[in-house]
Protein backbone atom coordinates (compact mmCIF):
# COMPACT_ATOMS: atom_id res chain seq x y z
CA UNK A 1 0.00 0.00 0.00
CA UNK A 2 2.76 2.67 0.60
CA UNK A 3 4.11 1.97 -2.84
CA UNK A 4 0.63 2.15 -4.71
CA UNK A 5 -1.39 4.31 -2.40
CA UNK A 6 -5.24 4.25 -2.46
CA UNK A 7 -5.75 2.58 -6.29
CA UNK A 8 -4.55 -1.00 -4.45
CA UNK A 9 -7.26 -2.60 -2.24
CA UNK A 10 -5.81 -5.85 -0.41
CA UNK A 11 -8.81 -7.68 1.63
CA UNK A 12 -7.92 -10.10 4.48
CA UNK A 13 -10.11 -12.90 5.49
CA UNK A 14 -8.30 -14.09 8.06
CA UNK A 15 -10.56 -17.15 9.60
CA UNK A 16 -9.08 -16.04 13.38
CA UNK A 17 -9.96 -12.05 13.33
CA UNK A 18 -12.45 -12.15 11.05
CA UNK A 19 -16.17 -12.89 11.26
CA UNK A 20 -16.93 -16.43 9.85
CA UNK A 21 -20.47 -14.56 8.13
CA UNK A 22 -17.66 -12.59 5.91
CA UNK A 23 -15.50 -15.35 5.43
CA UNK A 24 -18.07 -17.73 4.44
CA UNK A 25 -19.55 -15.41 2.01
CA UNK A 26 -16.50 -14.13 0.29
CA UNK A 27 -14.94 -18.37 0.05
CA UNK A 28 -18.44 -19.24 -1.25
CA UNK A 29 -18.06 -16.98 -4.20
CA UNK A 30 -15.25 -18.31 -5.58
CA UNK A 31 -16.24 -21.79 -4.37
CA UNK A 32 -14.30 -24.92 -3.35
CA UNK A 33 -10.91 -24.79 -5.03
CA UNK A 34 -9.87 -21.68 -2.93
CA UNK A 35 -7.96 -22.78 0.37
CA UNK A 36 -7.67 -21.49 3.54
CA UNK A 37 -3.72 -20.82 3.39
CA UNK A 38 -2.35 -17.61 2.27
CA UNK A 39 -4.08 -17.20 -1.65
CA UNK A 40 -4.40 -13.86 -3.40
CA UNK A 41 -6.73 -13.17 -5.89
CA UNK A 42 -5.45 -10.30 -8.29
CA UNK A 43 -8.39 -8.68 -9.87
CA UNK A 44 -11.09 -11.20 -9.17
CA UNK A 45 -9.67 -14.12 -11.26
CA UNK A 46 -5.76 -13.73 -11.15
CA UNK A 47 -4.87 -16.31 -8.35
CA UNK A 48 -1.23 -16.39 -6.63
CA UNK A 49 -0.02 -18.70 -3.72
CA UNK A 50 2.90 -17.70 -1.90
CA UNK A 51 3.57 -18.45 1.76
CA UNK A 52 6.50 -16.37 2.56
CA UNK A 53 5.00 -12.89 4.18
CA UNK A 54 9.25 -12.03 2.91
CA UNK A 55 8.35 -12.94 -0.44
CA UNK A 56 5.15 -10.89 -1.13
CA UNK A 57 6.56 -7.75 -3.04
CA UNK A 58 8.48 -9.84 -5.66
CA UNK A 59 5.84 -12.37 -5.96
CA UNK A 60 3.16 -9.99 -6.62
CA UNK A 61 4.93 -7.23 -8.25
CA UNK A 62 3.78 -8.65 -11.47
CA UNK A 63 0.10 -9.69 -10.91
CA UNK A 64 0.01 -6.14 -9.55
CA UNK A 65 1.07 -3.81 -12.19
CA UNK A 66 -1.23 -6.52 -14.62
CA UNK A 67 -4.29 -5.58 -12.30
CA UNK A 68 -3.17 -1.98 -12.49
CA UNK A 69 -3.18 -1.60 -16.56
CA UNK A 70 -6.58 -2.77 -16.80
CA UNK A 71 -8.74 0.18 -17.72
CA UNK A 72 -11.49 0.45 -15.37
CA UNK A 73 -14.88 0.82 -16.26
CA UNK A 74 -16.14 2.47 -12.99
CA UNK A 75 -15.02 6.14 -11.59
CA UNK A 76 -15.48 6.12 -7.74
CA UNK A 77 -15.22 8.53 -5.23
CA UNK A 78 -15.33 8.04 -2.27
CA UNK A 79 -15.35 10.07 1.76
CA UNK A 80 -15.44 8.14 4.65
CA UNK A 81 -15.72 9.51 8.25
CA UNK A 82 -16.89 8.08 11.94
CA UNK A 83 -17.56 8.48 15.18
CA UNK A 84 -16.71 6.05 17.75
CA UNK A 85 -19.99 4.12 17.21
CA UNK A 86 -21.16 4.88 13.62
CA UNK A 87 -19.82 4.71 10.48
CA UNK A 88 -20.79 7.02 7.05
CA UNK A 89 -19.52 6.66 3.71
CA UNK A 90 -20.42 9.08 0.90
CA UNK A 91 -19.85 6.68 -2.28
CA UNK A 92 -20.48 7.87 -6.23
CA UNK A 93 -20.01 5.67 -8.63
CA UNK A 94 -19.77 6.79 -12.09
CA UNK A 95 -19.47 4.87 -15.61
CA UNK A 96 -16.52 5.32 -17.44
CA UNK A 97 -16.55 2.97 -20.29
CA UNK A 98 -19.60 0.14 -21.53
CA UNK A 99 -20.25 -2.19 -18.93
CA UNK A 100 -19.58 -5.87 -19.57
CA UNK A 101 -22.11 -8.18 -19.76
CA UNK A 102 -22.97 -9.56 -15.97
CA UNK A 103 -24.18 -9.00 -12.47
CA UNK A 104 -22.11 -6.27 -10.82
CA UNK A 105 -22.11 -6.42 -6.88
CA UNK A 106 -20.82 -3.03 -5.10
CA UNK A 107 -18.71 -4.60 -2.17
CA UNK A 108 -18.20 -2.67 1.07
CA UNK A 109 -15.40 -3.90 3.51
CA UNK A 110 -14.78 -1.94 6.94
CA UNK A 111 -11.57 -3.24 8.09
CA UNK A 112 -9.58 -2.56 11.09
CA UNK A 113 -5.65 -1.95 11.16
CA UNK A 114 -3.41 -3.44 14.01
CA UNK A 115 -4.41 -6.78 15.03
CA UNK A 116 -2.52 -8.44 17.47
CA UNK A 117 -1.73 -11.80 15.69
CA UNK A 118 -0.11 -15.43 16.29
CA UNK A 119 2.32 -15.53 13.78
CA UNK A 120 2.97 -12.02 12.55
CA UNK A 121 3.46 -9.16 15.32
CA UNK A 122 0.34 -7.61 13.63
CA UNK A 123 -2.43 -7.67 10.89
CA UNK A 124 -3.29 -4.93 8.94
CA UNK A 125 -6.44 -3.72 7.89
CA UNK A 126 -8.26 -7.15 8.51
CA UNK A 127 -12.26 -7.27 6.85
CA UNK A 128 -14.37 -6.92 10.24
CA UNK A 129 -18.13 -6.12 8.20
CA UNK A 130 -18.59 -6.89 4.69
CA UNK A 131 -21.40 -5.14 2.78
CA UNK A 132 -22.92 -5.60 -0.95
CA UNK A 133 -25.24 -4.17 -2.73
CA UNK A 134 -26.29 -4.78 -6.82
CA UNK A 135 -25.64 -2.22 -9.39
CA UNK A 136 -27.06 -1.94 -12.61
CA UNK A 137 -25.99 1.40 -14.65
CA UNK A 138 -25.30 1.72 -18.27
CA UNK A 139 -22.70 4.52 -20.19
CA UNK A 140 -23.02 7.69 -19.04
CA UNK A 141 -25.18 6.72 -15.49
CA UNK A 142 -24.30 7.83 -12.48
CA UNK A 143 -25.49 6.91 -8.78
CA UNK A 144 -24.59 8.63 -5.57
CA UNK A 145 -25.18 6.40 -1.97
CA UNK A 146 -24.39 7.02 1.68
CA UNK A 147 -24.01 4.22 3.56
CA UNK A 148 -24.35 4.06 7.36
CA UNK A 149 -23.48 1.28 9.77
CA UNK A 150 -22.90 0.37 13.40
CA UNK A 151 -18.99 -0.37 14.37
CA UNK A 152 -16.75 -0.99 17.56
CA UNK A 153 -13.31 -0.43 16.18
CA UNK A 154 -11.46 2.64 16.74
CA UNK A 155 -11.70 5.14 14.36
CA UNK A 156 -7.96 5.48 14.15
CA UNK A 157 -7.59 2.04 13.20
CA UNK A 158 -10.27 1.66 10.33
CA UNK A 159 -10.22 1.71 6.64
CA UNK A 160 -13.01 1.35 4.16
CA UNK A 161 -12.10 -0.82 1.09
CA UNK A 162 -14.90 -0.40 -1.80
CA UNK A 163 -14.99 -2.70 -4.98
CA UNK A 164 -17.20 -3.49 -7.61
CA UNK A 165 -16.86 -7.20 -9.01
CA UNK A 166 -18.86 -8.53 -11.89
CA UNK A 167 -20.14 -11.92 -10.48
CA UNK A 168 -20.31 -13.99 -13.52
CA UNK A 169 -16.17 -13.69 -14.77
CA UNK A 170 -14.93 -12.45 -11.04
CA UNK A 171 -13.26 -10.02 -12.44
CA UNK A 172 -13.04 -6.78 -9.75
CA UNK A 173 -14.41 -3.77 -12.25
CA UNK A 174 -12.67 -1.20 -9.94
CA UNK A 175 -11.63 -0.53 -6.95
CA UNK A 176 -10.79 2.27 -3.88
CA UNK A 177 -9.66 2.66 -0.42
CA UNK A 178 -9.85 5.20 2.11
CA UNK A 179 -9.14 5.94 5.54
CA UNK A 180 -11.97 7.67 8.02
CA UNK A 181 -11.93 10.66 9.37
CA UNK A 182 -13.05 11.04 12.78
CA UNK A 183 -15.95 13.10 13.29
CA UNK A 184 -18.25 14.24 16.28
Amino acid sequence: MKIYGDSLAVISYNHTFCPAAIVDQRSLFYGIGIPDYPTVVFDGTDEVFEPNPDAYLTTYTDHIQAAKADTPQYNLELTATATPTAGNLQLTIVTADTIPAGEMLTYIAICQDSIRGFLLPFFSYVCQQLYSFPIDLVYPDTLDTNIVFNHGIPVEQMRAVVFIQNTDSKKVMHAITRDFEEVQ
